[in-house]
């Protein structure tokens, strides 16, 4: 059997697909000051950086310490200087009002602001709030979300099996309406939703693996736990990935994915 666990992270596809795509959706203009949110390991910052030039900068920003201590070792080992890393948490964010000309948010997941199914705000929706707050008159916000994901489905239908009691999906599932009426209600304007379908390929087990256990970590720590459980775990795992190879041999997986754009208003 091949062996399931032993590949390491690298970037996904789909990272590097809805990356340009929310970069583009920010149109950013060389020299300009951009905020980058949930920035993860560079994907959009290093991209970001390619658009303002020189003379612009990037800030980005990620409540997670690894994340950011990775990102800024990279920014560090590249011999930039006009961007930086920070661990922050985005719904309360230590910039001043009006600091960027831009903010773009790759999927960082939206359902703490919004609940999609019942159509409604949480907690007055803090995150996009202060997205709303740290942007400049006229400036834009650019914002992935997931609508689906394949391969995050597969791996929930799998640990369910073994955890009993796991209700966790592994990622927040967002729908274009509620993204419309989320940002127009917190007093953006021109909000504009596009989709992408995307579908995807993982190399082989162990690169499928690497990417999801990071969801998953929690969940799969008690099965690696247990011996006899692994087992079968790893069994039924390949089993089900079968289902899945397209005619190259690699795992196929769909992660369809929306884009919101949206203006805060200039003064009157």
């Amino acid at each position: 059997m091949r062996d399931l666990w032993s590949g390491t992270y690298k970037e996904p596809a789909c990272w590097a697909a809805t990356a340009e795509r929310l970069i583009a959706g920010a149109e950013l203009r060389s020299g300009a000051t951009i905020l980058d949110v949930g920035t993860g390991y560079g994907g959009t910052l290093f991209r970001a950086l390619g658009r303002v030039g020189a003379t612009g900068r990037v800030v980005s920003i990620d409540v997670n310490e690894n994340c950011t201590e990775w990102t800024r070792n990279e920014i560090t080992k590249r011999g930039i200087t006009n961007a930086e890393a920070l661990r922050m948490d985005a719904h309360a964010m230590a910039f001043a009002d009006g600091s960027f000309d831009a903010v773009v948010v790759g999927l960082v997941g939206l359902d703490d602001d919004y609940d999609f199914d019942a159509g409604k705000p949480i907690d007055g929706a803090r995150m996009i709030c202060e997205i709303y707050r740290v942007l400049k008159s006229g400036g834009r916000a650019s914002i992935s979300d997931w609508l689906w994901q394949d391969d995050n489905e597969w791996m929930g239908e799998l640990v369910r099996r073994y955890v009993p009691g796991c209700r966790k999906r592994g990622y927040s599932r967002g729908t274009t309406q509620g993204q419309v009426d989320l940002l127009a209600g917190v007093g953006f304007e021109d909000v504009q939703v596009t989709t992408m379908d995307g579908h995807f390929t993982f190399d082989d087990p162990a690169e499928w693996m690497a990417v999801l256990k990071l969801q998953w970590a929690e969940e799969l720590d008690q099965i690696r736990g247990q011996p006899d459980m692994l087992r079968a775990f790893e069994r039924d795992a390949f089993g089900l990935l079968a289902k899945h190879v397209d005619e190259d041999g690699k795992i196929a997986y769909a992660r369809p994915t929306a884009f919101v754009t949206a203006r805060k208003p200039s003064p009157h």
